[in-house]
């Protein structure tokens, strides 16, 4: 069995490692010609979120679902930047069979994959063979033996009866190599206190951004961080939201509409685009080991690297952005998207 997170080795072993999918023409002419000037130390903490590959995902997202060729120039650009971590779900529509397809059997990746929430309101056996059939299914998706990291999408699962057999089946897992790391998706300090109580917690994802800097301010990050807890963080644009003038929004952020105003007005003063005083704040945390950034093209791709290497200062002073409503920086309690 391979490494957790490697793919399943390929029946007959390619030439040479340009032999992957991503590099066959067009996709390997896009490879060698991309011209991307790159942070070395920015860059390695940036993960790719997909939720996008397999969703019309995002309050600002006006392209849609990204169709399965840009996908494969994504992932290009991104394997040429030094991107080495992809972020999916099995909630997330088609994004793991996407992203399984795109990747082939390319090996130096990490796969982060998250188990559906369960309905029941107690755990049973039913309950773990529901999630063993689920994660089976992703890692057929996903072309791969094992994943670099498996979280719960919905860490309340940890409060039901019987959540003991779900901690014994992530440990189980764990231990059979299927997943390196065992872990949960948070939108809150209480629910990190319930997955530090209950798990053998190795990975973290939290949602952090200019306006919701909850968990820096709490210390955390912080607590988390001296136990050897990896984190992710997600929403550094919360959903766009950040990057965009706030008259362009929906009307539910219009109550917010200064403290939007506000980070463009930050942005601005210290010479910077949106996109790179938002990624930066993130990236420069020393309490967080990954940022995950979603992006509907190359072109998004490429903007979010050069922000990430935009070495013009960040200012001072950046706390006083953050905001106490979680109506503001918790999508959860959006208004539902209409259809079109």
């Amino acid at each position: 069995m391979p490494p957790p997170g490697q793919a399943v080795p390929p029946l007959r072993a390619p030439t040479a490692r340009l032999g992957n999918c991503l590099l066959c023409s067009p996709f390997r002419r896009l490879w060698l010609g991309l011209k991307i000037v790159t942070s070395a130390s920015s860059i390695g903490k940036l993960g790719l979120g997909t939720v996008q590959f397999g969703l019309a995902y995002g309050v600002t997202n006006e392209r849609g679902q990204v169709p399965p060729a840009e996908v494969a120039a994504i992932l290009a650009a991104a394997l040429s930047a030094g991107i080495d971590l992809f972020d999916t779900a099995a909630a997330y529509g088609a994004s793991e069979r996407v992203l399984g397809n795109a990747l082939g059997s390319w090996a130096d990746v990490r796969v982060v994959s998250k188990l559906p929430a369960l309905a029941a309101d107690r755990i049973g056996e039913a309950e773990i063979e529901q999630c063993r059939t689920a994660l089976e299914k992703s890692l057929a998706l996903l072309r791969r033996r094992s994943i670099y990291a498996l979280l719960l999408h919905r860490p309340d699962d940890l409060r039901k009866p019987g959540a003991e057999r779900l901690v014994a089946l992530l440990e189980e897992l764990k231990s059979a190599g299927t997943v390196a790391k065992i872990g949960v998706s948070v939108y809150d300090r209480p629910e990190i206190d319930l997955a530090l109580d209950r798990l053998p917690l190795d990975a973290v994802q939290v949602p952090v951004n200019l306006l919701d800097q909850r968990l820096l301010r709490d210390g955390t990050l912080d607590r988390l961080r001296r136990r050897n807890v990896e984190v992710h963080a997600r929403s550094a644009f919360l959903q766009g939201a950040l990057l965009v003038e706030p008259t362009a929004l929906p009307g539910h952020f219009a109550p917010y509409r200064d403290r939007l105003t506000a980070v463009g007005i930050a942005a601005e003063r210290a010479g910077l685009s949106r996109l790179a005083l938002c990624l930066r704040f993130v990236l420069e945390q020393p309490t967080i080991d990954r940022v995950i950034v979603g992006v509907t093209g190359v072109a998004e791709l490429r903007q979010s690297l050069a922000a990430a290497s935009d070495p013009t200062p960040l200012p001072d002073g950046l706390s006083v952005l953050a905001g106490d409503d979680p109506r503001l920086f918790n999508p959860a309690l959006w208004p539902a998207k209409p259809r079109p």
